[in-house]
């Protein structure tokens, strides 16, 4: 295994400590500029800090699992799913508490696929188009499913979730992304059962959709590596 091949290591723990930034900056942003400061809705700012190490470790983690045990996938391969999830993971936060997507999190996802699209075609320019035009598919088809459901069943998903399902088309590709709804219908599924069950939510309540994606996309890329 070559140094190159531990890359998307080093790629985690720098995107996650720049979306731990940005999670920040979304918290310290006044009332006026937008919704109630996350950290308000926390009840303080170190069950926050305690979120963003945990999950800057479990991503980095993440990333050595998918260099240590799929090593048939390339390192830009790799980089494009812990890319994805360090910015998945903050919108987990930001949705379950204030039933929010900021959009520094799809903008950060959109970069990161243009700087890693800009490797691709300068190191295969011949193969670049196939899996480009894969990715467009995934968030093409995300995208008009999203807005359909969002048309047919009032409040099932937000503007937000929408963004970040065609972040995630874009990042994982047509091979990648039915895993990851896959095993999020899943645990949105049991979750919302359990949340009926226990009367802590009712049928006309809204469920955040973010912490799901976010957990099956975890477990999607963890299990697959895709």
């Amino acid at each position: 295994m070559e140094l190159w091949d531990w890359l998307p290591v080093l790629v985690a723990a720098i995107a996650c400590g720049i979306s731990f930034f940005a999670m920040r900056k979304e918290m310290d942003r006044p009332a006026e500029e937008g919704p109630e400061k996350l950290k308000n809705l926390t009840g303080s700012a170190k069950p926050v800090l305690i979120y963003g190490i945990v999950m800057w470790a479990l991503t980095v983690g993440v990333s050595i699992w998918l260099v240590l045990f799929y090593i048939d996938n390339t390192a830009l391969f790799t980089m494009k799913r812990v890319c994805l999830l360090s910015v998945m993971w903050p919108v987990a936060l930001t949705d379950l508490k204030s039933y929010r997507i900021p959009n520094i999190f799809a903008l950060l996802g959109l970069i990161y696929w243009f700087i890693i699209f800009g490797v691709e075609f300068f190191i295969d320019p011949d193969q670049i188009w196939s899996t480009v035009l894969a990715e467009l598919v995934a968030c093409g088809v995300l995208l008009l499913a999203a807005f359909l459901c969002k048309l047919m069943i009032k409040g099932s998903i937000g503007l937000g979730d929408i963004k970040l399902l065609a972040i995630m088309g874009l990042m994982l590709g047509t091979d990648g992304i039915w895993g990851a709804i896959f095993m999020t219908l899943v645990i949105s599924f049991f979750v919302s059962v359990f949340l009926l069950i226990t009367k802590k939510k009712t049928r006309k309540d809204t469920i955040p959709f973010g912490p799901a994606l976010v957990l099956g996309t975890y477990l999607s890329i963890c299990l697959t590596g895709m």
